[in-house]
């Protein structure tokens, strides 16, 4: 659990250090936008007004005379320059402070936009640009400040060359409105992180809730409670997980009832020899008796070793093909030759059990396989069928190819296998109908280590076969190219 709560954990900061970053970066954006857009704006207001002052005839004039009525709160004034000295007219002797080189600048024709600050300290947006009068002077009245006009007093002309408007307006409104926008991110974006850090904090904790049951379930499954399964219903990555999780607890519970099933079987089968040993070891002990009977004795515990032994060798045979560590070779055979001198070895087996034994081999099928593995599947099918054939009875051996595969066939005229047992004669310990076949000797092991070897050659193994008429089994394996 402690290691979801951190995953949990660890997803939370980051997606609240992402969103926080994402909020914060959109707020600038709008901040930033907004205030371009309001002095753009503003802009374009005194750039338009300054057009408009423009068409009036003798603007300057109009200025000192006091006449001109501005807009509210609008700072309206030229500069230029008498005797050398710089200079300014403006309406109602109203002072803006203007940057020396910004003048300079609308002087010479170059306009500009700037904010400065009065020494009140209120902000003005202001706009400068080159104004020439059309009769280069405008005529100076002698009316001095803080006096009303009077219409008879002279006036005086002053030549002016070039001009400067200033036209200004205060930012106040402006500043105020971004201000509030400003507090109002300030408290919006810590207060979405917040709610949307909370909703983060919901939603990972529901998503790892089907993580938290896997884990749960997973602690719960024990070795001897492999029944159980993962309930988790959702169709997403989870869901296809659990599946997963599930198939793999399934095999794993097979794996270990085809343990329990091997180790009772095998522990079933050694025990048998192993009782019949210690009995006949037990009765010769017991008192003295003729060498008839002792010979018979070890005769017995000699046979009951041998099957013991066969056993015990089957079983490293499957232990080292589960393990994966089987000393397999593979080459390139002659499988008509070598079924040749299988089936001269075992005709002397049959004769003795009066079974013919007969042979119906295509010439020239070459495959590439282990020579030792092929020859224990062969013997191991050749050895069932004479154990289940009665005397007088026919085994045969065919080989064919069929589709790029050679196809061998045992068939016998044997006592047949029930078709309900069919399809378990291949796993391990497992004796069709121990009654019927008390009398014959068997470990339940030679059909599963050939069902192995088919396997490990890319081919497979089946059989056909009806009760009192015999089995047919057969093989393939891949011709070599």
């Amino acid at each position: 659990m402690s290691f979801i709560h951190s995953i949990k954990f660890k997803i939370t900061l980051w997606y609240l250090a992402i969103l926080g970053i994402l909020l914060v970066m959109l707020g600038c954006g709008i901040y930033f936008t907004l205030s371009q857009i309001i002095y753009r704006n503003l802009d374009a207001s005194l750039k338009a007004r300054a057009k408009h002052l423009l068409e009036f005839k003798d603007i300057i004039s109009i200025l000192e005379e006091g006449t001109f009525e501005e807009e509210a709160g609008e700072y309206v004034a030229f500069f230029f320059y008498q005797d050398n000295k710089l200079r300014d007219v403006s309406s109602k002797g109203q002072r803006i402070p203007v940057n020396k080189y910004l003048i300079e600048q609308g002087l010479s024709g170059k306009s500009s936009f700037s904010t400065m600050e009065t020494h009140r300290g209120e902000k003005l947006r202001m706009y400068i640009r080159q104004y020439i009068p059309e009769n280069n002077c405008f005529k100076q009245s002698n009316r001095r400040p803080g006096r009303p006009y009077r219409p008879e007093s002279q006036a005086k002309c002053i030549e002016i060359k070039s001009s400067a408007l200033v036209v200004a307006r205060p930012t106040k409104d402006m500043d105020e409105t971004l201000q509030r926008l400003l507090q109002i991110l300030i408290v919006a974006i810590p207060l979405t992180v917040i709610l949307s850090g909370g909703g983060g904090v919901f939603l990972a904790r529901r998503a790892f809730k089907p993580v938290e049951h896997i884990t749960d379930t997973a602690k719960e499954i024990g070795e001897s409670d492999l029944a159980r399964r993962i309930n988790v219903t959702t169709k997403d990555e989870l869901g296809r997980l659990a599946l997963i999780l599930n198939q793999m607890i399934e095999r794993l519970e097979k794996a270990f009832e085809r343990q329990k099933q091997f180790t009772s079987d095998a522990s079933h089968e050694l025990r048998a020899p192993l009782a019949i040993i210690q009995a006949e070891s037990t009765l010769a002990l017991q008192k003295e008796r003729n060498l008839e009977t002792y010979k018979r004795s070890l005769e017995i515990i000699a046979q009951e070793t041998d099957h013991m032994s066969s056993i015990i060798n089957q079983l490293l045979t499957l232990a080292r093909a589960d393990s994966g560590k089987d000393h397999i070779i593979f080459e390139k055979i002659d499988l008509t030759e070598f079924l040749k001198d299988i089936c001269l070895d075992v005709e002397i087996l049959c004769q003795e059990k009066r079974i013919a034994l007969k042979s119906d081999l295509l010439d020239n099928v070459w495959v590439k396989a282990d020579k030792k593995s092929i020859r224990r599947l062969v013997l191991n099918l050749l050895d069932n069928a004479m154990k289940y054939t009665s005397a007088y009875g026919t085994i045969k051996v065919n080989l064919k190819t069929e589709k790029n595969m050679a196809v061998l066939s045992v068939i016998d005229t044997g006592i047949g296998i029930p078709l309900k047992d069919i399809p378990f004669i291949f796993e391990r310990f497992y004796r069709v109908d121990k009654a019927r076949s008390r009398d014959i000797v068997g470990s339940g092991l030679g059909l599963a280590i050939c069902k192995h070897i088919a396997d490990i050659h890319s081919g497979f193994i089946a059989v056909e076969s009806q009760l009192d008429k015999g089995s047919k089994f057969y093989f393939t394996l891949p011709l070599a190219v």
